[in-house]
């Protein structure tokens, strides 16, 4: 540090010409007392015409600001402390706007009196440009059938990805609803990693799955003793959601009692713990989802039209796969390639005959049926098929519609499909490694097929 203290003023001046950002100082009323030739190349003005100005003549817009507040805000001379990067424009002598990041801090003297102070700019032309590019490749991309982990290039979802770019870029409340297996947690998870807040947790309650004191205590956290097996004081999901999201699926189910404890902590924004009287504060996004419609809910009394109203800033509905088919070959290359690298295999497509099977079903559970679908068809293939066959489909697709003549019926395929099992498996003496081998699937694939006949 003695070292450091004993550089001189030439050796300070080539620091702060070196740095790649214009650098100015202003005393204590605003005047510039110093300016880098980085500063000049930014803003057009040359030290000649700069320094002895206030820094009013560089016309940031956070500092022409009309609130008297917000100029004070961010003028490290009013308001004494230091700020990290704020994005601002300014406006450069020639009259054109650039934007620009701005960091400044305050500079005191020995008796801890601001004698000045000390700010950078960097052009963020290229960034924002950027920033736009990005934001434009990611539309097209959607157009071309993929948004995020969702996959689809119907107007339907067309519609549902510019809603998701848009509101993902507030905090207003979000209900989402759709069929069981539309994937509404994804739309969810979406809306988040678009976000400001993506860099923060994402945490999903699914509220039908848990009793009501449960519910409540997971949601709310709960105090030790507060109820039998409360062992220990615990932190609810809006408190470890903090800075993140929540996703409430199947809010519809949650009980009345613990919905109104819900719309007192949406509406305070603070939550108290189950068995605790202290309100503590919380910072989440909630995205709500319901397989049934709230508003028919409401109207029979069981879900609280205040709550409803609460959670219903922004309603966003997922289309059933029956209502998109034209999104089902894009679907299907999804899932195979998914299921190619877990299953170890090089499936390239479906044949004809599957393929109609595919598209005449009605697709009851969505686009989680179609997962399942795919992955049983990868399970009893063997490693040398290049395309899921109408056979190698399962009995909810192939039973009801299929022509009897033309294929055997379900219960004879899982006839023969278990005697092939049986006999691989006792040649190859249980070894199970072996059986694989000899079936030519992975391990995986021969413990699903033990496991659906119960072997």
């Amino acid at each position: 540090m003695k070292k450091l203290d004993k550089i001189n003023h030439y050796f300070r001046e080539a620091l702060l010409e070196t740095v790649p950002c214009a650098v100015f100082m202003v005393d204590q009323n605003h005047q510039v007392i110093y300016w880098n030739n980085s500063a000049e190349e930014i803003t057009g003005y040359n030290e000649s015409e700069i320094v002895g100005q206030t820094c009013e003549k560089l016309r940031l817009n956070i500092c022409a600001n009309q609130d008297p507040e917000t100029r004070k805000t961010f003028c490290p001379l009013l308001s004494g402390g230091n700020y990290g990067e704020v994005e601002c424009e300014m406006r450069k002598k020639d009259g054109s706007v650039v934007p620009v990041m701005r960091k400044s801090r305050p500079v005191f003297d020995d008796q801890n009196q601001i004698i000045g102070a000390i700010e950078a700019l960097i052009d963020v032309s290229l960034i924002k440009q950027a920033r736009t590019e990005i934001r434009l490749l990611k539309h097209e991309i959607a157009r071309r059938g993929k948004f995020g982990q969702m996959v689809g290039r119907s107007e339907k979802m067309q519609r549902l990805y510019e809603l998701i770019q848009v509101v993902s870029k507030n905090d207003a409340n979000i209900l989402i609803e759709g069929e069981t297996g539309t994937g509404k947690e994804l739309v969810a998870k979406t809306i988040h990693s678009e976000s400001n807040r993506s860099d923060k947790i994402f945490l999903a309650v699914n509220c039908g799955a848990l009793t009501q004191s449960l519910l409540e205590a997971e949601l709310f956290g709960h105090r030790k003793g507060a109820f039998t097996g409360a062992v220990e004081n615990r932190e609810g999901c809006f408190e470890t959601a903090f800075g993140g999201t929540l996703f409430l699926d199947e809010i519809g189910e949650m009980p009345l009692s613990s919905q109104v404890k819900l719309l007192r902590v949406l509406q305070e924004k603070e939550v108290t713990r189950v068995g605790e009287s202290l309100p503590r504060p919380i910072d989440v996004r909630v995205i709500a989802a319901s397989n049934k419609k709230l508003s028919d809910l409401v109207n029979t009394g069981q879900f609280r039209d205040d709550l409803y109203y609460r959670l219903h800033v922004v309603e966003l509905n997922v289309p059933p796969l029956r209502e998109r088919k034209e999104d089902l070959q894009d679907l299907i290359s999804h899932f195979i390639s998914q299921f190619n690298e877990e299953y170890n295999k090089s499936i390239e497509g479906c044949s004809p005959q599957a393929m109609d099977r595919f598209i005449n079903h009605n697709w009851p559970g969505n686009i989680r049926e179609l997962e399942h679908v795919i992955e049983h068809a990868f399970a009893v293939t063997t490693s040398s098929q290049k395309v899921i066959t109408f056979d190698s489909l399962p009995a909810t697709l192939t039973g009801p519609n299929k022509p009897f003549s033309k294929v055997k019926s379900a219960k004879t395929r899982d006839f023969d499909e278990r005697s092939k099992l049986e006999e691989v498996l006792a040649k190859a003496e249980g070894n199970k490694s072996q059986a694989a081998r000899m079936l030519g699937i992975t391990r995986a694939g021969l413990y699903k097929k033990l496991r659906r006949f119960g072997l």
